[in-house]
């Protein structure tokens, strides 16, 4: 196991960038985000699970449920279209749609951001960036701070260790949905968490204490539903893990860990839906989205066939096209159930990786909309992790030659990993459907031609891809870092991480024109705005808005820009 020094390292490179980026895109006015900081703010500002008046505050928000009062006085679904602009008191209340608990870990963010503001009105950026950190960035620091350690036990490597670390917490889509005000990522944390700790447990003889243990990974099994309702199947596998992970005197304390989301999940439904059993996707107020959540256990409904593939392969969504290190997973399985002592956990994550990747197959919504990356898979992350970190260690066999092949894969398809999935996920998080190869078609102009999320550096009015450099230089040292300064096992590494970014940029070939729309758009609605006009597309490939541009830039001095964009029209579109 490493060092805590090492330990504190592995967390420290996660928090410089989820510190440090800040991608926000008003334009989309994320549901995911915005649905759940309202009901943060609605539980500070006015003690209640009801969004009505924040929606009045800071505007119409999807992915809420809408409640009426029947005839009878029982809550029912409001009928009728979604009313974007809701005068007060119309008769209906509306609340977020989501599982609770990532909206209870925004309160204390939220509040202490309320406390610092005083009494001005409270603005929906900001607001937003206290409560990602909140409930997202500083309880995925502390995951990442166990999650390393617990790497340690499964490799004889540190290279691998640390590899599979960097590809884990820096290059996949966790790092991404960590920084939004989401629970994807948080789900991820709490059922590992779970995990980890029930695996301790196995190592520790009964007469010693572990209650307060046994309860806190009760209460981590029980939180991932709490945060992602799907997730249900999750927190059942974890309870079956206890079972045999726990000793019969540690159950209660376990169930009692257990009780407390479930408990807060439940009020929260009988306040907000009239039933401690009735989830919100009932009530959704969009009827497009109702439709889909009545069928089946929370849409699951038929097979759908391009899921299979493009979950795991698409160069867009698929978990081992973006994090090419997860797919030595495949080699840990055999390994893992042969290791002494360790069938039950190898058994327990095989099942929850099966039936996770089982149950989002047949989701009707099963792509997750605008996103990077497999999002209802992200609580699998993990598992698949600690199963790439068994099988590469199954090829680092006993010879100095396969040790070196294996370091050299490991760092390799990690460093492939920080571009295809880190970069991507920390500049736009939000990709359009349309866009099949993001890198090819999307990620190279950003970079070219000076996009950047907000960062750090912002309000020093440091933009573009200068602002960018910092998370460069973190990425590079984090791949230091994981090679333990071998300049040999990393050279061989650079040849194997060329060919996997190459394969997300050779194949694309050239934009077709819904490739092009979708850029046109991501590209014109930037934030932060005014400092990319040089290289904005126009969707409908009318030249002359551009020429505009050129003059606007040229009355407002900015001249190597305008220059730039010149060029740019000179040449063939």
């Amino acid at each position: 196991m490493p060092g805590r020094g090492r330990r504190l390292a592995a967390a420290a490179l996660f928090a410089a960038v989820a510190l440090y980026v800040f991608p926000y895109y008003p334009i989309l006015s994320n549901p995911n985000e915005d649905v759940r900081l309202y009901m943060t703010a609605a539980l500070v500002d006015e003690g209640t699970y009801e969004i009505s008046a924040i929606r009045r505050r800071w505007g119409w928000t999807n992915d809420a449920a809408c409640v009426d009062t029947g005839d009878d006085g029982s809550l029912v679904p409001c009928e009728g279209p979604m009313r974007q602009h809701t005068p007060e008191g119309d008769g209906r209340r509306y609340f977020s749609v989501k599982a609770p608990l990532a909206s209870w870990l925004g309160v204390p963010g939220y509040a202490l951001y309320r406390w610092v503001k005083g009494d001005a009105e409270p603005e929906l950026v900001e607001a937003l960036w206290w409560t990602r950190v909140s409930a997202s960035v500083l309880p995925m620091l502390f995951f990442f701070y166990f999650f390393h350690g617990f790497l340690g036990r499964l490799t004889r490597s540190p290279i691998i260790r640390d590899a599979v670390y960097v590809a884990t917490a820096l290059g996949s889509v966790l790092l991404g949905y960590a920084l939004l005000f989401v629970s994807h990522s948080q789900s991820a944390a709490t059922a590992f968490g779970a995990f980890m700790i029930l695996a301790a447990a196995r190592r520790t003889p009964a007469r010693r204490p572990g209650h307060g243990l046994a309860f806190l990974a009760g209460l981590l099994a029980a939180s991932t539903t709490a945060l992602e309702y799907p997730c249900v199947l999750v927190t059942a596998l974890l309870c079956l893990q206890s079972l045999f992970a726990l000793h019969w005197s540690r159950w209660i304390a376990f169930g009692l860990g257990a009780l407390l989301p479930t408990l807060m999940v439940m009020h929260f439904q009988d306040a907000a839906f009239g039933s401690a059993l009735s989830p919100g996707h009932l009530f959704v107020e969009n009827p497009a989205f109702r439709t889909i959540h009545e069928g089946g256990f929370f849409g699951m409904g038929e097979l759908q066939s391009a899921a299979a593939w493009k979950l795991l392969f698409h160069p867009r969504l698929g978990l081992f096209a973006l994090t090419p290190l997860f797919a030595f997973a495949f080699l840990g399985v055999v390994p893992a159930f042969r290791r002494p002592g360790q069938r039950l956990e190898a058994a327990v994550g095989t099942a929850i990786v099966v039936a996770m990747y089982l149950a989002v197959i047949f989701l009707a919504n099963w792509d997750g909309g605008w996103v990077i990356g497999p999002r209802y898979l992200m609580v699998i992350f993990p598992f698949v992790a600690c199963g790439a970190a068994i099988g590469l260690d199954s090829i680092a066999s006993d010879s100095a030659r396969a040790r070196r092949v294996a370091h050299a894969l490991a760092l390799g398809t990690a460093a492939a990993s920080l571009v295809l999935s880190g970069f991507l996920s920390l500049y736009y998080p939000h990709l359009p459907p349309e866009l099949d190869w993001p890198l090819a078609h999307l990620f190279g102009l950003l970079v070219a031609h000076d996009f950047a999320p907000y960062t750090a550096l912002h309000p020093l009015d440091v933009h573009g891809s200068a602002s960018m450099v910092p998370v460069a230089l973190v990425f590079t040292l984090a791949l230091l870092w994981a090679s333990h300064r071998q300049l040999r096992s990393l050279a061989l590494a650079l040849p194997v991480a060329a060919a996997l970014i190459a394969a997300h940029v050779l194949p694309a070939g050239a934009p077709e024109p819904a490739e092009r729309a979708a850029v046109g758009f991501v590209t014109e609605h930037w934030s932060p705005a005014g400092h990319d006009l040089a290289a904005q597309l126009d969707r409908a490939g009318d030249p002359a808005s551009l020429h505009r541009r050129v003059d606007v830039l040229r009355e407002e001095g900015r001249d190597a820009e305008a220059a730039r964009l010149e060029r740019r029209l000179q040449g063939p579109r």
